[in-house]
């Protein structure tokens, strides 16, 4: 940058020279910029990444025939037992089971089962990043019943794996797979037509002792605190578990048309996780878990 001083045509020898604020101004200019350079450092820049639901998992199917699988992603349970089916790339129906008694000798009814569905493409650390890498998705709850409890989880990587990361939606509860447990979300509330997100921050390729954090929205908000990915794994896919619970999801695929509920812009990078502190007791978790499964 060249400075350019301008001085009077006449000079009072009885004056001083006139002042020049002109390094003060590049100063104070350079220190406005390296204030706005490092708080842009601790934003993380949103990565789109083109995605759709593809598999249902056999871990958790309609029955023992497997009616409704990734072949037949839209079928019905022949043994009339609820289910979800992947309607289009976002959205998934859950169709509740029928209550009226079948069978010759009567008395059996159908059961509302749980179903798991993975996205198509994982969300892949970025190569060659100098930046904190945003991936994020949300979906929008739709209850089938209002008489019934519903089940919702919001994850990354596959149900049980290492290192996997959930929200629990029907009770408030953010679950770490492989050591930590389960944390409580303060003053949590589940209601019909809430949008949940969930957000995977990856570290700068050069920041090498940071680990990549997840952090869970609803109805654009961040709720709980952000947990760390300890195994600091390269590569989180999106999936979800649901029962008696329709959803629609937003990958972000086309955000002029479809934006996100959350403010993507505003992820900061958070100032505390959470700590083995605040774990719940264990054995509340195992009589948790069973109770939906």
């Amino acid at each position: 940058m060249q400075l350019r001083r301008r001085y009077s045509s006449t000079i009072n020898a009885n004056e001083p020279p006139p002042s020049d604020d002109s390094d003060n101004e590049l100063t104070q200019s350079t220190s406005n910029a390296v204030e706005v350079e490092n708080n842009n450092l601790n934003f993380a820049k949103f990565v789109q990444s083109k995605n759709e639901w593809s598999k249902t998992s056999l871990k958790f199917s309609c029955c023992s025939n497997e009616c409704i699988n990734t072949n037949n992603p839209i079928g019905n349970c022949i043994e009339r037992n609820g289910f979800g089916k992947i309607i289009n790339d976002e959205d998934i129906e859950y169709t509740n089971c029928l209550e009226e008694e079948r069978g010759k000798n009567g008395g059996k009814r159908g059961i509302d089962c749980f179903f798991w569905v993975i996205a198509e493409n994982p969300f892949k650390k970025p190569q060659n990043c100098f930046n904190y890498s945003l991936f994020y998705f949300e979906i929008k709850c739709i209850f089938q019943t209002d008489e019934k409890e519903k089940c919702i989880m919001i994850c990354l990587n596959a149900f049980m794996a290492k290192d996997s990361i959930r929200l629990y939606a029907q009770n408030g509860r953010i679950s770490k797979e492989g050591s930590e447990g389960l944390f409580k979300i303060d003053n949590f509330s589940f209601k019909n037509n809430d949008v949940f997100g969930c957000g995977l921050v990856y570290p700068p390729n050069n920041k090498l002792n940071e680990l990549p954090y997840a952090f869970f929205t609803q109805n654009g908000k961040e709720i709980g605190k952000a947990a760390l990915l300890t195994r600091n794994d390269d590569s989180y896919r999106p999936c979800i578990g649901l029962q008696r619970c329709s959803i629609k999801a937003n990958f972000g695929n086309n955000l002029e048309t479809k934006p996100f509920i959350y403010d993507i812009s505003k992820q900061s990078l958070p100032k505390e996780f959470y700590r083995t502190s605040s774990l719940l007791n264990k054995r509340f978790f195992d009589t948790i878990f069973k109770s939906y499964f």
